[in-house]
């Protein structure tokens, strides 16, 4: 599979560096200030803190784009949707037959794409500055079984995966001819037919090649003690790291208490 593909890109800063423990403390801070206060200046504060963290740990900004260009469709539904069926008071700003948009509706709706957009920014940083090997050692030495951690890692790893599987099999097909150009939604799904079949098919492959690879390294064995070669150590990155999160969190709740 091409490294494209992959959600993870290898930098040398030291954002990469920090235990993934504390890049997982700071995804959990920061979609605690999402919720915390319900307001767009909230939500636009976290994604905008999301892309200061990409650009300090150089993230090409063409793969920043690419999440943003695909993730836009989804805003504008949630936003569209929410503010036609959400029953909220104010003045009606647009009637379409028994549909309404209100101020408070569209009000919400942009509250709630702003936070689905904050909540991307901050998983996308955690997923492109974590490698998968850190992330279950992470999960691990919070105490969570092996198997779970490894699974959760394989899950998170394998949608972009899938999702590059899918665009690999379209152009092998439309290399053979295959037209997906069609103009008529029914005609559309008919085309793209063979294109699922046979990205089942690859993904049923390699969960079987992976299911190879697990049980050769005696994953789920009776009384095996598993051992890392790097065992994870909080350094001083890590620990400056954990006090600026935690008096963060501490002058964020005396703020909302206020």
């Amino acid at each position: 599979m091409g490294a494209r593909f992959d959600v993870y890109v290898r930098r040398h800063t030291w954002l990469y560096a920090l235990d993934p423990r504390v890049k997982l403390a700071l995804v959990a801070e920061a979609i605690l200030f999402t919720f915390l206060w319900p307001t767009l200046w909230a939500a636009g504060a976290v994604s905008l803190a999301c892309l200061g963290l990409l650009w300090l740990a150089q993230m090409p900004w063409g793969r920043i784009a690419r999440f943003l260009r695909g993730i836009a469709a989804l805003l504008i539904m949630v936003l569209v949707l929410t503010a036609l069926f959400a029953d909220g008071p104010g003045v009606v700003w647009l009637q379409l037959g028994f549909l309404r948009v209100t101020a408070a509706a569209l009000m919400q709706g942009a509250l709630l794409a702003a936070r689905l957009l904050a909540l991307g920014l901050i998983f996308f940083f955690w997923l492109s500055t974590t490698d998968q090997a850190s992330m279950v050692r992470g999960f691990v030495a919070l105490k969570m079984p092996y198997t779970w951690g490894l699974t959760l890692a394989l899950a998170l790893r394998y949608l972009p995966i899938l999702a590059g599987l899918f665009e690999q099999v379209s152009e092998a097909q439309q290399a053979r001819g295959l037209d997906l150009s069609q103009r008529r939604f029914g005609e559309r799904l008919a085309a793209y037919r063979p294109v699922l079949i046979a990205m089942v098919i690859s993904a049923l492959r390699n969960g079987e090649w992976l299911g190879w690879a697990l049980e050769a390294r005696a994953l789920g064995a009776m009384g095996a003690r598993r051992s890392v070669f790097r065992p994870l150590r909080l350094r001083g990155t890590d620990l400056l790291a954990l006090a600026a999160l935690g008096s963060a969190l501490l002058v964020g709740l005396a703020l909302r208490m206020l």
